[in-house]
């Protein structure tokens, strides 16, 4: 008996995430006999609402990538709930299936227009580093290991990308109008005191800087050079660099 009802809670759930049940035309009604004593109307109405729910937080993460798909996407988005059944409540991960669906995508089907994918990069990253510090922030306690007082490391929660557009215009402003290749090295961060990820572009020399920075370093290695002071204080204030404590 506990199997079975197992098993019909299980069809249900997988009908209500279906895109059967979400959009119902194009789709035939066929025989459900797990589905059988149950409304199937009120059934499409709460897969449907669902639906809207997962696609609301989608969209809170890529709000200037579904713009820039425009009526494109109610295409992609019928194509990403057939082959993405959701496996979490959270926006995260959403999130994280959505994109990880448009770059499986886009190997096949090259972004149109080609700066799509940049777009959709930062803002995924945007989540991932808002998502890091909250979840830094929840914790009571953190000792970190294997460098001294006044050492310095890249920040964990920060992201670092190579774009081949500069789209931060998009991303602020949603402004597309003069959007032309150019190599791009940016790190998305947090700076201290702020809740808000930014955006930075950075000097070559900085971004491989900053990827170097994965463990504790001791900061005298650069507080030598001219300006070395000035310079890690100045990563620091932008979230880009933490100090051991």
């Amino acid at each position: 008996m506990a199997k079975r009802l197992f098993d019909r809670q299980a069809s249900l759930l997988n009908y209500l995430t279906s895109a059967e049940a979400i959009f119902r035309e194009g789709y035939d009604e066929p025989s459900r006999p797990d589905l059988e004593g149950i409304d199937r109307a009120l059934l499409r109405l709460e897969a449907r609402f669902s639906h809207d729910k997962r696609m609301a937080k989608i969209e809170a993460v890529f709000p200037r990538t579904f713009e820039i798909l425009g009526a494109r996407r109610e295409r992609i988005i019928h194509e990403f709930v057939a082959s993405c059944r959701p496996t979490s409540i959270s926006r995260s991960s959403h999130a994280q299936q959505f994109f990880e669906f448009l770059s499986a995508r886009w190997k096949h089907v090259p972004p149109d227009p080609p700066y799509l994918s940049d777009t959709a990069a930062c803002e995924f990253a945007c989540e991932r580093v808002l998502s890091g510090a909250e979840i830094r922030g929840e914790r009571t306690t953190d000792h970190p290991t294997g460098g001294s007082p006044g050492w310095i490391r890249r920040r964990r929660e920060i992201a670092l990308i190579c774009s081949a557009y500069d789209i931060r215009a998009i991303l602020e402003h949603g402004d597309r109008e003069y959007m032309q290749p150019r190599d791009t090295r940016v790190a998305v961060a947090i700076a201290p005191g702020s809740h808000r990820p930014q955006v930075l572009e950075l000097a070559p020399a900085v971004f491989a800087l900053l990827q170097a920075l994965e463990e504790w370093t001791d900061p005298s290695l650069f507080c030598s050079r001219p300006n070395g002071i000035d310079f890690i204080s100045d990563l620091t204030a932008h979230g880009l660099l933490e100090t051991f404590k």
